[in-house]
C-alpha cells in the first residue's frame, strides 16, 4: 500500500522542502508501524509465546527516527528511490 500511495504522490514527494519530507516520512512511519503492529497481533495469538509486547518496541525507535529525519530534512522517498534506481 505504501508504494501505491507513493507512486500517486510522487509529484508532491519529490519536491524539495519540509512539506514533502513530512508527507513522505509520515507514509513510511505509518507503513512500518503498521507492519510491526500486525506482527505483534500475529505473535500475540500464539498461546505458547509470552511477553509478545516486545514486538511493539521498535515502534518507539521508528518515532525517534521519524523526528530526527524531519529535523535533518531526510526524505525517505528520495532515499528509497536512490536505492532502487541509483542516482
Amino acid at each position: 500500500m505504501l508504494y501505491v500511495l507513493q507512486f500517486f504522490l510522487l509529484p508532491i514527494l519529490l519536491k524539495g522542502g519540509f512539506f514533502a519530507t513530512l508527507v513522505s516520512n509520515s507514509l513510511f512511519l505509518f507503513a512500518f508501524g503498521y507492519y510491526h503492529y500486525i506482527t505483534f497481533l500475529g505473535y500475540q495469538a500464539l498461546p505458547f509465546l509470552e511477553n509478545s509486547v516486545y514486538f511493539l518496541y521498535p515502534v518507539a525507535l521508528l518515532l525517534v527516527g521519524y523526528i530526527f529525519s524531519l529535523i535533518l530534512n531526510i526524505n525517505c522517498t528520495m532515499f528509497a528511490l536512490g536505492l532502487y534506481f541509483g542516482s
